[in-house]
Order: C-alpha cells, then sequence, then structure tokens
C-alpha cells in the first residue's frame, strides 16, 4: 500500500509528555544520536491484537458507505497499550482511491476532557481545510451542516476519535441540555447523515459503551481490547520482531529471552513505555559511538527515562 498524504491531525498532536520528552532529548543528545534514534522511535510492530483491529477498521471503511445499517468499532485500553500509534498507522497506510479525496478518506480527532460540538465541528472542518473553521453558538448549526456536505464530497468513510473516554463526562456530570447538543448526538448525524463509520478509541472503561450513550452503542457492533503484554511467547514475539526492524542500530541484545524477560519487567509489558525506554537506549549508544545497545545503555536509559529513585527499582542495575 503507499502512503497516503499527511494531514495536519489533532490526534497527531504530542501530549504533555512527549513534548516534555522530545525537548529533554534536544537539549541533552548530538543531532547524530538523534537521527540514529529517529527510525527506531518510528517501528510499527503488527502483532495479532494490531492485526485484528486493523481488520476491523477495514471492515468499517469498507461498509460504511455501501450499507443503510450503521458501521463502528470500539476499541479500548490502558494509556500506552498502542491506541493512538494504531489510528496514525491506519491513516498514513490507505491506498489511494477513486472513492475519496486523498487524504481524507480516513479523519481523526482528540477530544478534550470536557468535549464540546464546537470542538468536534471545528477540528474536523480544520482538517478538511475549511476557510472558516471557528464555531460559535450561533454558527454552529450550520458549520454542523457545512460539515456533513463536505465530507460527503470528499468521501470520507471513517472517523477515529481518540480518547473517547472523555465522553462519559456527558453521563457523570448531567451537562445534556437537549437533544442534538452533545458530542455522541453529533456523532451518530455524521454517521447516519454522511454516512460514515465511527472508531471510537480509549481507556478500558469505554468498554461498556451503553454508558456513554445508548443509541450510539446501538450503532457500533465490534469491541476490541488493546491491552499490555504479560510477560511470555506473545511478549518475545513482539519483541523479536521490533529487533528484526531495526535497521541501523543493532538491537540484537533484546532479543535474547532472558533480556525479553527483562525488558517485560521494566516496562510492564507497556507498547509506549517499551519504545521510549529503548529509543533512549539507542540515544545513549549512538551519542558513545556504539552500533550496539548494551546492558549498560539500558541502564542509563532506565534512569533518565524513570528516575534513579523510581519505586521498581532499575532492572539492569542486578
Amino acid at each position: 500500500m503507499s502512503a497516503r498524504d499527511s494531514n495536519e491531525s489533532d490526534v497527531d498532536c504530542p501530549d504533555e509528555e512527549e513534548r516534555h520528552t522530545i525537548a529533554r532529548r534536544l537539549f541533552t543528545y548530538s543531532s547524530q544520536a538523534l537521527t540514529a534514534a529517529v527510525p527506531v522511535d518510528r517501528i510499527m510492530v503488527s502483532h495479532p491484537g494490531f492485526k485484528d483491529i486493523l481488520a476491523s477498521c477495514d471492515r468499517v471503511f469498507q461498509l460504511s458507505r455501501e450499507f443503510s445499517t450503521q458501521q463502528g468499532v470500539v476499541v479500548s485500553g490502558p494509556t500506552g497499550s498502542g491506541k493512538t500509534a494504531l489510528i496514525r498507522y491506519f491513516r498514513s497506510s490507505l491506498p489511494r482511491s477513486n472513492l475519496f479525496e486523498s487524504g481524507h478518506g480516513a479523519l481523526a480527532v482528540r477530544l478534550s476532557k470536557r468535549p464540546t460540538v464546537g470542538q468536534l465541528v471545528g477540528g474536523l472542518l480544520r482538517q478538511i481545510r475549511y476557510p472558516f473553521p471557528n464555531v460559535s453558538a450561533q454558527t454552529l448549526g450550520v458549520k454542523r451542516n457545512v460539515l456533513i456536505d463536505a465530507l460527503k464530497q470528499k468521501g470520507t468513510r471513517l472517523l477515529f476519535v481518540d480518547e473517547a473516554h472523555h465522553l462519559l463526562l456527558q453521563t457523570r456530570m448531567r451537562i445534556r441540555t437537549e437533544e442534538g447538543n452533545n458530542v455522541t448526538d453529533c456523532l451518530r448525524e455524521l454517521m447516519d447523515e454522511v454516512p460514515l463509520g465511527i472508531a471510537l478509541f480509549g481507556g478500558e472503561e469505554l468498554a461498556d459503551l451503553t454508558g456513554v450513550d445508548l443509541h450510539l452503542a446501538s450503532r457500533i457492533s465490534a469491541r476490541h481490547l488493546l491491552q499490555s503484554f504479560e510477560a511470555g511467547s506473545m511478549w518475545q514475539g513482539f519483541v523479536r520482531a521490533f529487533v528484526r526492524q531495526s535497521k541501523g542500530m543493532d538491537l540484537s541484545l533484546l532479543a535474547e529471552k532472558d533480556e525479553a524477560m527483562r525488558m517485560q519487567k521494566a516496562t510492564a509489558g507497556n507498547l509506549r513505555a517499551f519504545k521510549r525506554l529503548v529509543t533512549e537506549a539507542v540515544l545513549i549508544a549512538a551519542e558513545g559511538g556504539f552500533a550496539q545497545i548494551g546492558v549498560e545503555h539500558l541502564r542509563t536509559a532506565f534512569d533518565r527515562v524513570y528516575g534513579k529513585h523510581a519505586s521498581l527499582g532499575n532492572p539492569y542495575a542486578e
């Protein structure tokens, strides 16, 4: 599949933790070290759980415009389990097609902690390059109609909603004022009127979508849980696949069974924590002129990422 043209998206904005990490690395490491580590940071391993969710999203993408029955998927899981990475991978790997405008086949938004319809509509209008994306209470109705017409015209088939567990606030805070004023009402309208498939990605509490919106839940059939890896063969297979994709820095140490298990202990099988620790080790190794990471690099990386007084204790100091 050819890569889709890049498209600025709310989902691609780094969170506060990532911004601090990037700023620190720019201060600490040379440009040569950063050059060596960037390809490692971009490695994507399509493990079985990842493949299942991709297949489910492919199905929704294909069918959303073909049938009158609404199509959708919910993916829940702990932070750092790879949900946002999966969204980015899906969007970047869409093949070109005459069924949708390039870069607009699948869109993605990240919800704030207190999401509003105006934020959702404005964010999507910015993605489709609408010249007047700002939404006020007075223009909301008009802009919603503009958005629906634009998505129809561009052939958009799937909308990813990241951090979708924030939709629970609608129920908990009892902020529903009237029908049509909630984000979930707007999502249902997009599903029905465009028509559009919806993929909700969020924390584990999102698994019970009926607690968010019963009507939206009835439109979304597929449910997936993306979890961190337990110690075992699945984790070892993931680490080996990651190591094979590193073409510059030699990561072969990680593929050894004992080291893979120690890495699982260090990261609790969390994919974001794994990539952060390995990337840091690559930075340290490259800064020292090494072409292969060693235990000493992982030891230093753990201290830098988590601090020398981390409650877990540095497993590479043993």
